[in-house]
């Protein structure tokens, strides 16, 4: 995997913090902006749409207000993530029927399966420890959240 996986994967730009969003599909258009804006080569309809195809094979929400939608995407040339967190929690599926207010999406290339993997596992377990994602949804500004994320030793 990547020698600094969350470094090379999560960009400044790409990380909204207390969003005021209504709703599932909201969320989903606001990742897919954040992408899009980003990064040139991506279309922020066909990101959103690649979610939503994603969405209805399952929630990708987890429990205690997080999801993590993902989807591997052709129009994608390297793995990227994206970080958004809400003011109000919103509707998202969740197993255990809790409103979802922390959101760390994902794209990859479509060939990309083995790595696509990796890197959900590696979020999961970052996402799993609660004191973090207290952390994640306390960040006041984006930089400094990244900072916190690529100084975790998850080793």
């Amino acid at each position: 995997m990547l020698d600094s996986p969350l470094g090379n994967l999560l960009d400044i730009g790409r990380i909204q913090l207390n969003a005021n969003l209504s709703s599932k599909k909201k969320s989903l258009e606001t990742l897919s902006r954040l992408f899009a804006e980003n990064d040139n080569s991506l279309d922020q309809d066909l990101v959103f749409d690649a979610f939503t195809s994603r969405e209805k094979l399952g929630s990708t929400a987890l429990e205690n207000g997080i999801a993590i939608p993902h989807c591997r995407f052709s129009g994608c040339t390297q793995a990227q993530s994206a970080i958004l967190t809400l003011d109000n929690g919103i509707d998202f599926d969740a197993r255990d029927g809790k409103p979802v207010d922390l959101l760390w999406a994902l794209i990859v290339p479509t060939e990309s399966t083995d790595e696509h993997l990796a890197i959900l596992a590696l979020m999961a377990k970052i996402l799993s420890q609660d004191p973090l994602c207290q952390k994640i949804r306390q960040a006041s500004d984006a930089s400094s959240l990244k900072q916190t994320l690529i100084q975790l030793d998850l080793n």
